[in-house]
């Protein structure tokens, strides 16, 4: 059963989507605030702390690109905004 469990970095709170597979006897890990990042882990304590370094490296990514990274509680993370950046929907 896939689970969400609130992973706290420096750059903010994300959901990480955790589970458990069986036939892998894996720890399966993604990141809905940024589509396509996985990993796996042999623990749940050690799918949470993978979870924590592929978000920061995640948004030192996005930040070193000039994007805003926006975490679970709206804190807007970045130091500049370049036009078209932003979408109002």
């Amino acid at each position: 059963m896939k689970k969400k469990y609130p992973i706290k970095t420096k750059y903010g709170v994300f959901d990480a989507v955790i589970w458990f597979d069986k036939r892998a006897d894996r720890y399966f890990v993604t990141i809905p605030a940024f589509p396509g990042v996985m990993t796996e882990a042999r623990s749940l304590v050690e799918a949470k702390k993978y979870a924590g370094e592929v978000l920061s490296l995640e948004c030192m990514e996005a930040l070193e690109q000039g994007k805003l990274v926006v975490d679970n509680t709206k804190r807007i993370y970045g130091t500049s905004v370049r036009a078209g950046a932003l979408s109002v929907a």
